[in-house]
């Protein structure tokens, strides 16, 4: 399968919007699974935000794709799911 493009995931609007940001995926994903959120990248780092956050991209935070990829956009569950939220961002940006 040919690399996807992969969409800006922290834009800086996102500045007002308290997220929890990490050095490792194993540290942001143990950090999603304690207080929930959404996990995200941005460049080599991962951070988990809100729905505000995720409204700021563009994106629907009670879209049932979210529950889906288990609301993990690094290691999504369901990489079709993963796809459509993917295009939604794409088109947003």
């Amino acid at each position: 399968m040919p690399e996807l493009e992969q969409p800006v995931m922290w834009i800086p609007r996102m500045d007002a919007i308290v997220s929890r940001w990490f050095a490792s995926y194993d540290e942001a994903r143990a950090s999603l699974a304690a207080e929930g959120g959404y996990l995200l990248p941005y460049r080599s780092h991962f951070f988990v935000t809100s729905r505000e956050g995720v409204r700021e991209l563009g994106l629907d935070p009670a879209d049932e794709d979210w529950s889906r990829i288990g609301f993990d956009w690094v290691r999504p569950l369901d990489q079709a799911a993963w796809l459509r939220l993917r295009e939604q961002r794409l088109i947003a940006s």
